[in-house]
């Protein structure tokens, strides 16, 4: 149990890149996972460290539970989860795209939480766990009247609610946090957004290695934010 270990999910590019390499830096045992077998690979191999690609869908149950036989394996246990994989959706409210609310839904809410749950045993078995849901300031109640982007505004809404109620049931020694990571310049955020991609990944990484964080807060900055 000496060995922390950390597992990215959305790791092949931007925030979760970052994450992954600054997790690494810190001397954390860092596993990758992603879709796209030869882009998760690429990212481990040039980033060194003893990050260890690993290939899935958190939207597949079955890939799900795969990913975490596969951590079992290796671990017999997990000390941060980072849920950070997600898409968006820039479709209004008055769209009512079902096709794109289905798919931002599916990866930004279900596909979190089923991730979290297949690998819950294995946080449960850590001395002190981390739960890290990469939200969005999009998702706070205030923003909601800006309209626009209604599937990913819907998707990170929930994914604050489930965050609180994650934090609420977890033993005491499992940390649920979100945070935002503000407006990044990666593929997602663009080149317009006013952060560099190491600015979106810090308070990931704080979360991750600061000791008695409260847990079920909303987090940019290092500081809580309204839910």
């Amino acid at each position: 149990m000496g060995e922390k270990v950390a597992l990215v999910t959305g790791a092949n590019r931007g925030i979760g890149r970052e994450i992954v390499r600054q997790l690494a830096e810190r001397g954390l045992q860092v596993i990758a996972v992603g879709r796209d077998p030869v882009a998760i690979k690429k990212t481990a191999d040039e980033l060194g460290m003893g990050v260890i690609p690993l290939v899935g869908d958190i939207r597949k149950l079955d890939q799900c539970a795969l990913l975490a036989t596969l951590v079992e394996k290796r671990f017999d246990h997990l000390d941060v989860l980072v849920n950070n994989a997600g898409i968006i959706g820039n479709m209004s409210a008055t769209d009512f795209d079902l096709d794109q609310l289905n798919s931002v839904m599916n990866t930004n809410l279900f596909g979190t939480i089923q991730i979290t749950r297949a690998l819950w045993p294995l946080l449960v078995r850590s001395k002190a766990a981390s739960i890290i849901n990469i939200s969005s300031g999009m998702g706070s109640l205030a923003d909601q009247p800006r309209g626009n982007y209604a599937a990913y505004r819907l998707s990170k809404w929930s994914l604050n609610g489930w965050t609180m109620l994650l934090a609420g049931d977890a033993p005491a020694h499992v940390g649920v946090h979100a945070m935002c990571p503000g407006w990044v310049r990666t593929d997602m955020g663009g080149p317009g957004a006013d952060r560099p991609v190491e600015k979106g990944a810090e308070t990931a990484v704080w979360l991750a290695l600061e000791p008695d964080i409260p847990t079920g807060k909303f987090w940019r900055d290092k500081t809580v934010i309204p839910w």
